[in-house]
Parts: C-alpha cells; structure tokens; sequence
C-alpha cells in the first residue's frame, strides 16, 4: 500500500479537481437559464457535474483506503532486572512435571501467565 501522505494529497488534489468541475458545471447550468444563455449550456454542466462527482468521490475513496489499511501493532518488551545472587533455575509443571519454557510464559492482564504444552494447565 502507498503511504498515507500520498493517499491525501492525491485525495486533496482530486477533491480541488472536482469542486472546480462541479463549480464550473452549476455555472453553465444557472447561464443555460439566462436570456443571453445558449440550452447547449445545460448538457455541458450537467456532464461537468459528473465528472466532477467522479473526481470528488475518488478523492473520497483514497481517504477510504487510507484509514482502511490502518494497523496498530503494540509490541511490549519486559525486562527485569535480578539481584545479583538469583539462581536461573528449569521451569516444570506442577501438574504434569514437563519441562516449561521462555515462550509458555505469556503477560495476561499485567501478571505472568505459564501454560504448560504438555497438559494444558494454566499457572499463575
């Protein structure tokens, strides 16, 4: 996907595009009633008018895209700092005795949650 300042300003630009189109279109539309005014006047608003409906909904369509495509992803690092006498010593089990590892260890809700691969057991 583009980056987002790309899809904006390609969206502002399709925008100024378009309000010109459509500006421009409701003036041959209000000079088609004028006494001077030619009736062909009419048809060219009115297809100015599309076209510049077009532009406007493009330019709506890439800010679409650009708050679509949004994802947040929070990564959080715990680092703990141990005394200097802390002994590193195996997980195991309380259940079933199997032999836990780094990854078995997850953060729910702030506190540290171990579940055992081997039987399933949730410790905390």
């Amino acid at each position: 996907m583009a980056n987002k300042p790309l899809l904006y300003i390609g969206a502002g630009i399709l925008f100024l595009i378009g309000l010109c189109f459509v500006g421009y279109g409701a003036l041959n539309v209000i000079g088609s009633t004028s006494a001077s005014g030619s009736q062909s006047w009419l048809t060219y608003g009115l297809g100015f008018g599309c076209v510049g409906a077009l532009f406007l909904a493009g330019g709506a369509a890439l800010i679409y895209a650009s708050i679509r495509g949004t994802k947040t992803e929070v990564i959080q690092q715990l680092k703990i700092d141990l005394p200097a006498d802390t002994k590193v010593e195996q997980m195991t089990c309380k259940n079933c005795g199997g032999v836990l590892k780094p990854e078995n260890v997850k953060m729910v809700m702030g506190a540290p949650m171990v579940e055992c691969p081997y039987c399933g057991q949730a410790i905390n």
